[in-house]
């Protein structure tokens, strides 16, 4: 039985290994023809097909971002392949995170194809959610009038314009009782320590002025004293940013629950050949 398994295994795993090869010789061969090709035209309609294949084994990482940057968009041989390529281009920069590049194919696309569907119109949103709020609003708004589950896409705004308010009272407070705005920013530690050195430089300075060391304690005062005062107050305004920071990661991670939703319903889909 034991033999069995293990030749069972190894035939799966010889199967995935000459898959893998397969894939990378396939791969070789459409940049070997490219390299041989000189006519612009035919380069280009043989770096999609490479796209396409990339895209037939659902690969859709930087490796095919990479490979669609090289196209020229201009000398693609026809209408099709030119809208097609627009379209799967701007998913999958989108998909990457390089949210200029999916913006710029988008523009492409829409100039190319005057495209007005749900789908185009929802693509439109996702990779245009935190930086043109007031269009983004505007789409949203007319999705909605079509299904009301679009409603939860007016996070992205929420997102978008979030600011943590009142810096200076919390600035105000770490001058007056030192480490106080590190614990209403919410590190209950760092604004302990915050206190602790603050109050101890205090207390030396006491027993320094009780002893007579006034030089001592004037230099430990204007020294590390005043260096943990101030530091005291900097570090609550950096803590109010990363809270402030903190508080967006955790509304945009809602967002994205909701654009799972709305993907399970309205699924946005690349165009293979």
């Amino acid at each position: 039985m034991l033999r069995i398994l293990i030749i069972s295994f190894c035939l799966i795993s010889i199967r995935r290994l000459h898959a893998q090869n397969a894939c990378k010789d396939s791969l070789m061969q459409y940049e070997f023809v490219y390299f041989k090709n000189t006519n612009d035209s035919l380069k280009q309609g043989i770096l999609i097909k490479k796209i396409n294949y990339y895209l037939q084994h659902n690969n859709l990482d930087e490796a095919v971002l990479k490979e669609i940057k090289r196209v020229t968009i201009k000398s693609i041989p026809t209408a099709r392949l030119k809208e097609n390529f627009l379209w799967n281009a701007a998913v999958i920069a989108y998909l990457n995170s390089d949210i200029n590049y999916a913006r710029f194919y988008l523009a492409e696309f829409e100039a190319f194809k005057k495209d007005s569907s749900l789908e185009f119109q929802l693509l439109s949103v996702f990779i245009n959610k935190y930086d043109d709020t007031s269009s983004t609003g505007k789409q949203i708004r007319q999705l909605s009038l079509k299904d009301s589950l679009f409603t939860c896409l007016a996070c992205f705004k929420e997102v978008a314009t979030y600011s943590k308010k009142h810096l200076n009272f919390y600035l105000l407070s770490s001058t007056i009782l030192p480490g106080s705005g590190s614990l209403m920013n919410g590190y209950a530690f760092k604004g302990l320590v915050s206190l602790a050195l603050t109050a101890g430089s205090v207390y030396a300075v006491i027993r320094l002025l009780d002893y007579g060391l006034y030089v001592n304690a004037a230099l430990w005062g204007s020294g590390l004293g005043l260096k943990f005062y101030t530091g005291n107050i900097k570090l609550t305004e950096t803590l109010f940013y990363k809270s402030e920071t903190r508080q967006k990661i955790k509304l945009a991670s809602t967002c994205e629950l909701n654009v799972k939703k709305v993907l399970e319903k309205y699924p946005i889909s690349l165009r293979v050949q």
